[in-house]
């Protein structure tokens, strides 16, 4: 029995040097990473495909970038590693991050559920809306104020179907949407000032307001 367990000793001794927080170990980046990069990172890196500027093998010029532009991350070696994972994948494949966010049926999302998907404290939105078939909707928008807003609808392929800036009224917001490709598409937000969204709702045209 004892020789047994001298045999596994160096693997438990490896398990136990490398268990930790599961945010820092994670191999799949979390929601708070990829709203961060699709909403800041993103301005400069969508589009930016097959590798163009790639930091593969290069993780430490990759690190001092993300510093510097977004330096929130500078003492967080974990958001650092996952904003490098993700900017990777979007270059080698020219998309968004997949997010591991279940997709309401009905498509409307409440503000608890919206929150996970914002960043503190400027409250930039990014948020996987899911598969829309060519048709007219309509995004449906309650904040908590009248604050003027740009909003992004966009496939999961970059290409823009709204990019609006707009200015609530009643703290609130309907934006017609005409959907030409079906696919995955993401809903987008930058607020002037930080406001928190009480709900989103994607609407095929003519059905009634919820």
């Amino acid at each position: 029995m004892m020789k047994y367990f001298e045999r596994w000793l160096p693997v438990i001794g490896l398990l136990v040097l490398f268990s930790g927080p599961v945010q820092a170990e994670s191999a799949v980046p979390f929601t708070e990473s990829v709203v961060i990069f699709n909403t800041v990172c993103a301005k400069c890196h969508e589009a930016e495909c097959s590798g163009r500027l790639s930091f593969d093998d290069c993780y430490e010029v990759s690190r001092n970038h993300i510093i510097r532009h977004y330096g929130a991350a500078a003492d967080k070696l974990w958001l650092q590693r996952e904003l490098y994972s993700i900017l990777n994948y979007t270059k080698e494949q020219c998309a968004y991050y997949p997010m591991d966010m279940a997709i309401p049926a009905t498509k409307v999302w409440s503000g608890e559920v919206l929150q996970r998907m914002s960043t503190i404290p400027k409250r930039n939105y990014f948020v996987p809306v899911g598969i829309l078939a060519p048709g007219q909707f309509r995004i449906e928008l309650e904040m908590d104020e009248n604050v003027r807003v740009t909003v992004h609808l966009m496939s999961e392929k970059f290409d823009m179907v709204v990019e609006d800036c707009l200015e609530p009224t009643e703290k609130s917001l309907h934006i017609p949407v005409t959907i030409t490709e079906p696919g995955d598409y993401y809903f987008r937000l930058y607020p002037r000032r930080p406001v928190r969204i009480n709900r989103l709702a994607i609407v095929e045209d003519g059905e009634a307001d919820h």
